[in-house]
């Protein structure tokens, strides 16, 4: 990385949801080394989101804030896009990565499972892009942390997926309520961190994981590195790329 490109987004903030942990947590360092302030939001992982604003601090030398919200409640997503909004006047950049992830069938799940995912994975992003689109200057861009499985329709996690798939539809239609002042696009990891479910055998894993087209794991780095391709290339907007070695090809994991 080049002074020049640090100094490029030096005057640049972001809000991560669930950046304390796993790939949120990655992706605000990623960040914080490319010079962005930063606004984390975590809900049960307050001693990561501690240490990780802490040694950000010390590294990069970037204002970092950490905020406690569960985005199950919509009333708390509220508060904190309202606290972005009076503590990060530079804020151009949301990153939607807040997430759970249970089984459910739709016959057997409770309501409560239902509203859970929805006001997670959808409704809470909603309210936090809108705000965000009040305020936020002109280049500014919104990602979507989605999931590869978007494109299948059989699944042991009904309700997870579609919330999900709900999202991936909302970055679509966003991509076009928002432009041209605010790009809108999403990411859909495939196999990166494990464990890959609860519950499952080591042995089951890698079986998942042979079937997988490119018949191996993905890495962090490759969620970074389409992070960084969405936010250095100014003309893609409303796109979902799929970093999961050709897993939503034939529905492997």
């Amino acid at each position: 990385m080049t002074k020049k490109s640090v100094q490029k987004t030096r005057n640049n903030a972001a809000l991560i949801t669930g950046g304390a942990k796993r790939i949120g947590r990655e992706i605000a360092i990623f960040l914080a080394s490319k010079g962005y302030d930063l606004l984390i939001s975590y809900n049960n992982s307050k001693k990561e989101a501690e240490k990780l604003a802490s040694e950000i601090a010390k590294k990069y030398q970037v204002k970092v804030e950490i905020f406690k919200c569960d985005l199950i409640d919509i009333k708390q997503a509220k508060k904190l896009i309202n606290f972005a909004k009076i503590n990060f006047k530079n804020l151009n950049l949301l990153i939607n990565n807040a997430s759970i992830f249970n089984q459910s069938k739709f016959l057997e799940g409770s309501e409560n499972q239902l509203m859970d995912n929805l006001n997670i994975h959808l409704i809470s992003p909603l309210i936090l892009s809108k705000e965000f689109a009040k305020f936020a200057k002109k280049d500014a861009q919104i990602i979507n942390m989605i999931d590869k499985n978007i494109v299948r329709y059989d699944t042991s996690y009904f309700h997870y997926l579609l919330s999900k798939k709900s999202l991936a539809e909302s970055t679509k239609m966003l991509a076009l309520e928002l432009a041209p002042n605010i790009r809108v696009n999403g990411i859909a990891p495939g196999i990166i961190m494990a464990p890959v479910y609860q519950g499952i055998s080591k042995i089951d894993e890698e079986n998942i994981i042979k079937k997988i087209p490119l018949a191996r794991q993905g890495d962090v780095k490759n969620i970074i590195q389409t992070v960084e391709f969405l936010l250095d290339n100014n003309f893609v907007n409303g796109q979902i790329i799929f970093v999961d070695g050709g897993a939503s090809l034939n529905h492997a994991g």
